[in-house]
C-alpha cells in the first residue's frame, strides 16, 4: 500500500481534532470533567486516542519517507 499525502493529512487532522475536542472536556481535575465524571472519562479517552493517532501518524510518515526513497532510487536506476 502506497501512503500518500491524503492519508497523512487525514490522520494528522483526526489527531488534531480529537485533541481540540478533548481539551475543554479535561479530566477529573481540570475542565468540564471536574464536575462531571462522564465528561472526564470522555475527555481522557479522546486525549489517549489523539496520542495513539499521533503516534500512528509518525509511523505512517516514516513509512512514506522510506517508500518515497525507494521509488526515487528505482526511477534513478531506470
Amino acid at each position: 500500500m502506497v501512503i500518500n499525502r491524503k492519508i497523512l493529512i487525514g490522520v494528522a487532522a483526526t489527531a488534531v481534532v480529537l485533541f481540540i475536542v478533548a481539551n475543554p472536556l479535561g479530566d477529573s481535575h481540570h475542565g468540564l470533567g471536574k464536575h462531571n465524571t462522564f465528561l472526564a472519562d470522555l475527555g481522557q479517552t479522546l486525549f489517549v486516542a489523539s496520542i495513539v493517532i499521533a503516534l500512528t501518524f509518525l509511523v505512517l510518515a516514516l513509512t512514506a519517507l522510506v517508500q518515497f526513497g525507494l521509488r526515487r532510487s528505482r526511477s534513478a536506476r531506470n
